[in-house]
């Protein structure tokens, strides 16, 4: 074994150790805390969702890439072929479920499509691309020792043959994967370009009342289940989310040319191990940037909050819940009665509406009304059956809204 060889086996040794252990024990932790958020009743609505649940399996699939790459393995070690065929079948898993995640967001946003009744064939489509690209290697018995790398992965009897496999089975569905994620996310930013620019030139003088009808808060639900709805809901919470199909595509493309580069210059020169080096880098620290880029992920985030506040609001130091109700509940008692016309629709008195606020006003409202603990408190004194509130249009609770915060 040539010196050369022997400081390529050390630099693969102290970066595996140094950058898999900690993405792996990072990646445990947070589907531990995952599945904590997905079981607690609190915050499993934030975590209940088709792109949360794939980025879920490409993090389990990449616990098990993490796993494999601390391991002591050497040539005459059973099971070498089994290790080889994971460290192939696992990164290829996760490229197709952020794939996955790039064509939900697309389908979704762009074209009304539900992505719950899409999971399933998801799911279907990797695993049948998975078992189509790496069984037939195992079954040619592909995998085995590499003693370039001293690692268990596609066994180099003949470089050629090697190269071919690598091409036909892994290289070529990892680069189309690559390119559909681009392309969705092309065109999801197109979408959204247009969208906000629709949204922009909409007519200035549409009746705020119509909008407030529309936003009113006992019909949020009904409304969230329209299709324009449920785009606008993705557009604003789900964007941040196409960063996976981003960064999946640039270490899988980034690894893949690498490694086609590794077979056809097997020669250990000084470019040749740094460029070694890098390859290793990239797939080393796979589990690690995946594990970081979804602890920031504004679902993650959100379902931690909602625990938060609900242990504040079931807190006996919190003396300002009832307060809060209770004033909320006061100033409808001192709000305007509520009326219909002949048509059924709910009218505003004219006292109330002198003082209906603005249109930023009426979002910043609306953005508070659903973050802030005494703005939740607010809406269930608004929307309880049979008070003033409840009867009274969006408008009318808006303003009294504003009237208590004054």
């Amino acid at each position: 074994m040539s010196s050369n060889q022997n400081h390529l086996l050390a630099v693969i040794n102290g970066v595996t150790l140094s950058a898999s252990i900690p993405g792996v024990v990072l990646s445990v932790l947070l589907l531990a805390t995952i599945a904590y958020l997905q079981w607690n009743p609190v915050s499993r609505p934030y975590v209940d969702r088709v792109s949360f649940r794939l980025l879920i399996y490409a993090l389990v699939a990449n616990v098990v890439f993490g796993s494999l790459m601390f391991a002591d393995m050497k040539e005459t070690t059973p099971g070498c072929s089994l290790v080889g065929f994971l460290g192939v079948a696992s990164p290829l898993f996760a490229l197709c479920m952020f794939c996955c995640v790039a064509l939900n967001l697309t389908l979704v946003l762009v074209y009304g499509v539900n992505g719950k009744k899409m999971e399933k064939f998801y799911l279907l489509g990797a695993v049948f691309v998975c078992a189509a690209c790496t069984i037939p290697m195992w079954v040619a018995g592909e995998f085995g020792w590499y003693a370039k790398n001293g690692a268990c992965w596609l066994k180099d009897p003949t470089p050629a043959v090697q190269l071919h496999w690598l091409i036909g089975a892994y290289s070529v569905p990892t680069l189309l994967m690559s390119l559909v994620e681009v392309l969705s996310f092309v065109n999801m930013v197109v979408f959204m370009i247009r969208y906000e620019a629709h949204e922009d030139t909409a007519p200035a003088d549409r009746s705020r009342f119509s909008d407030h009808r529309r936003l009113r808060i006992r019909d949020r639900r009904t409304c969230l289940k329209s299709p324009q709805a449920s785009r606008r809901k993705i557009s604003l919470d789900d964007h941040s989310i196409a960063l996976y199909p981003l960064l999946s595509c640039f270490l899988s493309s980034t690894a893949c040319i690498l490694d086609v580069y590794s077979i056809m210059n097997p020669d250990l020169t000084d470019t040749n191990i740094n460029l070694r080096t890098m390859n290793l880098c990239i797939y080393s620290f796979r589990p690690l940037l995946y594990v970081l880029l979804a602890g920031s992920d504004p679902s993650f985030i959100r379902a931690l909050q909602s625990l938060r506040r609900k242990s504040f609001t079931q807190s006996p130091w919190n003396p300002s819940q009832t307060a809060t109700t209770n004033s909320y509940k006061q100033a409808l008692q001192l709000a305007p009665n509520c009326s219909s016309n002949s048509t059924g629709e709910e009218t505003i008195p004219a006292e109330n509406k002198e003082r209906l606020p603005s249109k930023a006003e009426e979002e910043s409202a609306e953005e508070e009304l659903r973050s802030q603990t005494t703005s939740h408190q607010m809406v269930l004194a608004l929307e309880e059956p049979g008070s003033i509130g409840h009867q009274c249009s969006f408008s009318t609770r808006r303003a009294v809204f504003f009237h208590v915060k004054r």
